[in-house]
């Protein structure tokens, strides 16, 4: 009989896989300990359950990634379309320079397969304080002079001062959070990191980094005025999705841009728990037959 803690830690590597099996993917080896759902365990014991999946057939091992040994319905689907790596280059290195922007990083589907296997660049970008409209306008000026609108998917923007996510602390944000791949300034990434705990209540086992203090400048008051203007500008840009069902999927504060006009939290999170739920009845079957 299998002990009730390894049966706990195998249902969790069962579960983080099935959420990845979603989106067509499964976990590199080296980073599932940190991406495990609900579960906190040691390096050993999640070796040892992984071990007791593959004897039983639940889980397959390729490449130094492992994946669910099951088929799932994705909710994801890739396209194969190309970027243009010398354009990619030059926007990149354009937003890299921006000097009110402390730190940048991959995220969604660009930091899970990475640019060179994903159709856009899915950024989170950190301004400094009350520029966070000074810094979209400044990408938005710069998309259409280069034609990069379906290149650039920057929909999620906050400065230093709304680092702490306070709306939506569930699986799929936690998730995004703790997947982000620095692109710039990974320091001040930790930093954002630090300030949301939080994410452990999801994922007991991912180490958030130490992090200083950070104290922003008193300078980028003096942009405040333009930044409400700007402000005002995209309220009046995005009206009509403000009156959607789901409020938190479009926020234009003065600190925070999230334009998730196309939000798939919510179907990511119900097909999760469709699927896990069905998963576990087809398991219960198999265990009494």
């Amino acid at each position: 009989m299998i002990n009730l803690t390894e049966a706990h830690i195998e249902e969790a590597i069962e579960k983080t896989l099935l959420y990845y099996k979603l989106f067509n993917s499964g976990v590199s080896l080296y980073a599932l300990h940190s991406f495990l759902l609900d579960q906190q365990v040691t390096a050993q014991q999640l070796d040892s359950a992984i071990q007791s999946l593959l004897q039983k057939k639940k889980v397959l091992i390729s490449n130094d990634t492992i994946f669910l040994d099951k088929e799932i319905n994705s909710i994801y689907n890739r396209k194969n379309q190309r970027l243009n790596n010398r354009l990619t280059k030059k926007l990149l290195k354009l937003l890299k320079n921006i000097p009110f922007i402390s730190a940048i990083a991959f995220s969604g589907g660009t930091a899970n397969y990475g640019i060179e296997n994903h159709e856009d660049i899915d950024l989170f970008i950190i301004t400094k304080p009350y520029s966070v409209y000074i810094v979209y306008f400044m990408i938005h000026i710069a998309s259409l002079l280069f034609r990069s609108r379906k290149i650039l998917c920057i929909n999620y923007l906050i400065d230093e001062t709304a680092l702490e996510i306070r709306i939506q602390r569930d699986l799929f944000t936690a998730h995004q959070i703790i997947a982000l791949k620095p692109f710039k300034n990974e320091t001040f990434l930790h930093h954002f990191l630090s300030n949301n705990d939080w994410v452990n209540n999801h994922y007991p086992n991912f180490v958030i980094p130490q992090s200083k203090d950070h104290k922003s400048s008193s300078l980028y008051l003096f942009f405040r005025p333009f930044n409400s203007i700007l402000n005002r500008f995209y309220r009046l840009r995005y009206k009509k999705y403000f009156d959607n069902s789901n409020p938190a999927s479009v926020v234009l504060s003065e600190h925070i841009i999230k334009l998730h006009t196309n939000d798939y939290r919510l179907k990511v999170i119900n097909e999760f728990h469709h699927q896990w739920n069905k998963y576990i009845v087809e398991k219960n079957k198999v265990s009494f037959s």
